[in-house]
């Protein structure tokens, strides 16, 4: 099953070199509020070097390159605006009023967003959490490149299994075993500096017990912070199959499994799982933050990058996907 979640990553990073190749990443707002110059440059570099380590990984970017569907595009395109913008906003806040602040990416994968904002915030410390397979090659690959290792600052050590520098650290990590977690944050990170916590995709795959594990602990780990999360939702409408659907499809090609899929099948109660430990949360689906915070310029902008005529199955799958913020 592990093995099986890792390869999600791939895929994942397939959408989004697929995405930047039709030219919907970088966004306008990436470039200018993000900071992101060199979006495209960067992930494909990164995708170049893949070729050399992992050539079945570098296969499903070349195949998503050339199947890529605009349903997949348009949402990998929100996946991605949405975490960097609350990182974006996070840092912006908190660089206001402390002299350090922290990002925990846990499951990070193949996620390049800290080569833009540690070269932003000098005051910046960047933490990458993954399984042991996803963080050897992720390492080698960023350890290969001039440009990386710059903006990362030269890694510590002769292990080519982690990435370890004085504002970056990626390390190996099953997020099930908390207490692990929870060891290399004490070693790593400061409780008392503000941290942007940031799960991708990552809770569903986890059973309720470690993942409310995790939330919990990782929340009282830091005095103050903010949890920012995206994930699958089942839908708990009485005609709602999309749920069943997805997992039976995922089961059938991967044997892979979303425990929690459907016990946390709306917003309202994926909200819980931040509720006990954090005192405001904030969630909406995909869909609404395309209908409400998208500007009608880009939307045409991204009508015009490929046809589009599947609108209500758009609207069906972003609404099984939200977008939470709790703050404590």
């Amino acid at each position: 099953m592990d093995r099986a979640i890792q390869q999600t990553d791939y895929d994942a990073f397939s959408c989004k070199i697929c995405a930047i190749s039709k030219m919907y990443l970088p966004s306008s707002k990436e470039l200018e509020f993000c900071g992101m110059r060199g979006f495209s440059e960067l992930h494909m570099a990164y995708a170049q070097q893949l070729k050399g380590l992992n050539r079945r990984a570098y296969g499903k970017v070349q195949t998503a390159i050339r199947q890529g569907q605009p349903l997949m595009n348009y949402g990998t395109y929100l996946r991605t605006l949405i975490v960097d913008i609350e990182c974006k906003s996070f840092l912006e806040n908190a660089a206001n009023e402390n002299s350090k602040i922290q990002i925990l990416n846990l499951g990070c994968g193949s996620d390049l967003r800290m080569l833009f904002f540690l070269n932003q915030y000098p005051q910046l410390t960047w933490i990458d959490l993954d399984f042991a397979e996803s963080v050897s090659l992720k390492a080698k690959i960023l350890k290969k490149n001039e440009q990386f290792r710059n903006t990362l600052g030269e890694p510590q050590g002769a292990d080519d299994t982690e990435y370890i520098s004085d504002r970056y650290l990626l390390k190996s990590c099953n997020l099930n075993h908390t207490q692990k977690v929870l060891d290399i944050l004490l070693e790593s990170s400061v409780p008392e500096v503000p941290t942007l916590v940031i799960t991708e995709c990552v809770l569903c795959y986890m059973d309720l017990s470690q993942s409310q594990a995790l939330i919990d602990n990782v929340v009282s780990f830091y005095e103050t912070g903010t949890w920012v999360s995206y994930d699958p939702i089942g839908g708990n409408e009485a005609d709602d199959r999309f749920g069943a659907i997805m997992q039976a499809n995922l089961w059938e090609s991967r044997q892979l499994e979303l425990p929690t899929l459907m016990f946390f099948n709306s917003v309202e109660k994926y909200a819980q799982r931040f509720e006990d430990e954090t005192k405001h949360t904030q969630i909406e689906t995909v869909w609404q933050y395309y209908i409400q915070q998208i500007p009608q310029e880009e939307k045409n902008r991204l009508k015009s990058l490929q046809f589009l005529d599947e609108i209500e199955e758009l609207k069906l799958i972003l609404s099984h996907y939200v977008h939470s913020k709790s703050s404590w």
